[in-house]
């Protein structure tokens, strides 16, 4: 999703927020920072409060809850997405809300903690926030200029899912051309023709054979292709450029036809590569805040246990 003016209104209440729970922290945990005092509901307890560990205090307590919920909230936005005729907001208000309330965590987390990692089970849990919040912004980062990348690099776009079958469709073409050109070379001229028609042995035919089995055929039925010549689009221009010096004009044609299907493989090739580069992320992400999610529901049942204990 592309940050643009819609996402104002969501960034003036994710600061208000983070104002508002600073004001809080402080006014509950270090009061003599303030300028002024802060009336506190009576539940906080005393201020400030005599037990050192800050998430275990209520209002430690609530921060984590709230960090807790928009984890809950955030993890529901695969669902959302998957039941897209759902009428409980549109999707592109969840993926707002998905990115500025996440966003709002990291004070939560930081005030829930007092700025301090605790055990090895706070310290894990801790990293792997981290990492899903870094391939978070990492994957924000990309949607905003990856598109206009794409729009810039590529002639056209596909459909990203019909790609194998396209790229299947230009090979079919291109073995076509071959076994016209296998058809060609076995063709006998009659004997009244065989004085001006030199089919057989034509070298045309001979040179675009042995480039369509040595470079054209290889490239367009190869997986990626990264070491092939025409995947470059230079070398391709070159080669196609001498392909054409070195046939007769009637085979011009399809030499175009072959250098078409080569740039479209290629076009494709970048696509996809983009398109990796663009969901890659989501293979961290995803996996990640999974793990988050579990990991922060055991902290959870396991603080609540030791303050019940």
């Amino acid at each position: 999703m592309r940050i643009d003016r819609s996402h104002f209104s969501w960034l003036i209440f994710t600061l208000a927020a983070t104002a508002l729970a600073t004001l809080f922290y402080l006014a509950n945990f270090h009061p003599q920072r303030l300028p002024f005092h802060v009336p506190l509901p009576s539940f906080v307890g005393e201020v400030p409060p005599t037990r050192r560990a800050v998430g275990a205090t209520p209002l430690g307590l609530i921060f984590g809850s709230v960090a807790f919920g928009i984890f809950l909230f955030a993890s529901a936005l695969g669902i959302r997405k998957k039941q897209r005729l759902w009428p409980i907001g549109h999707v592109q208000l969840w993926m707002k809300a998905h990115i500025w309330l996440t966003i709002l965590t990291i004070p939560l987390l930081l005030f829930h903690c007092g700025f301090r990692v605790g055990g090895l089970h706070a310290q894990w849990l801790m990293a792997l926030y981290a990492v899903v919040m870094i391939s978070g912004f990492v994957g924000l980062a990309l949607q905003q200029f990856m598109p206009r990348l794409m729009k810039d690099r590529l002639p056209r776009e596909v459909v990203f899912e019909q790609i194998p079958r396209l790229r299947a469709e230009l090979f079919s073409a291109a073995a076509e051309i071959r076994e016209t050109l296998s058809a060609t070379e076995l063709r006998v001229p009659s004997e009244a023709r065989a004085a001006t028609l030199a089919v057989v042995g034509d070298p045309s035919i001979r040179v675009l054979a042995q480039f369509l089995d040595s470079d054209c055929l290889p490239y367009l039925a190869a997986k990626r292709g990264t070491r092939m010549r025409l995947r470059e689009a230079g070398t391709a221009a070159g080669m196609f450029r001498s392909l054409k010096l070195s046939v007769a004009a009637e085979w011009r044609p399809t030499v175009d036809l072959l250098e078409q299907c080569c740039n479209e493989r290629r076009w494709m090739d970048v696509q996809t590569k983009l398109h990796h580069w663009l969901h890659g992320w989501l293979l961290v992400h995803v996996p990640a805040s999974f793990a988050l999610l579990v990991f922060t529901a055991w902290h959870a049942w396991a603080a609540l246990r030791f303050l019940v204990i």
